[in-house]
């Protein structure tokens, strides 16, 4: 299994972070000039709700769709995480309250965790099957990236 992780702090509350993000379908577009589209395929954001997006990274496009499976809101912390439909892939982000504001966690996870056959289809699938699409050097710059833009976005001054 391989795991990717970038955090940023970002000078913004953790509801404010949290608010922007159950809305992606407004704005993830907004988020990065490479993301596409991103809908709410069964029309929430509950836990079994089903999401999809689009995102071109360096030329190479992703066309995702997953089930989410873990909303979890407190006051000072929260996690959203959703499960790839083909049980490869999950996307995590976190948020956590600090002294400047919050910072913002986002963990993506690829591949099977299942005991002994596990390597071997991470192995076809990353170095064989989807090797092109499996460059996670590139995948982590993007989260980099994106997570540079949504400190941007969310720290600017509001127009008055």
């Amino acid at each position: 299994m391989i795991s990717l992780e970038d955090s940023i702090e970002i000078n913004t509350t953790v509801d404010h972070l949290y608010d922007w993000l159950m809305n992606l379908d407004r704005n993830f577009p907004k988020w990065n000039a490479n993301h596409g589209k991103f809908l709410k395929v069964t029309g929430g954001n509950a836990v079994g709700d089903i999401i999809y997006f689009e995102e071109c990274v360096e030329g190479i496009w992703y066309k995702i769709r997953g089930k989410i499976t873990v909303i979890e809101k407190k006051d000072d912390f929260f996690t959203i995480e959703f499960s790839t439909m083909s049980g490869i892939g999950t996307i995590t982000f976190i948020g956590q309250k600090s002294d400047a504001g919050c910072i913002f966690t986002h963990i993506e996870r690829f591949g099977s965790r299942r005991p002994l056959v596990g390597g071997l289809i991470n192995f076809m699938l990353f170095k064989v099957l989807a090797r092109k699409k499996a460059n996670f050097e590139l995948i982590l710059k993007d989260m980099k990236e994106d997570n540079g833009n949504l400190k941007a976005l969310l720290e600017e001054p509001k127009a008055k």
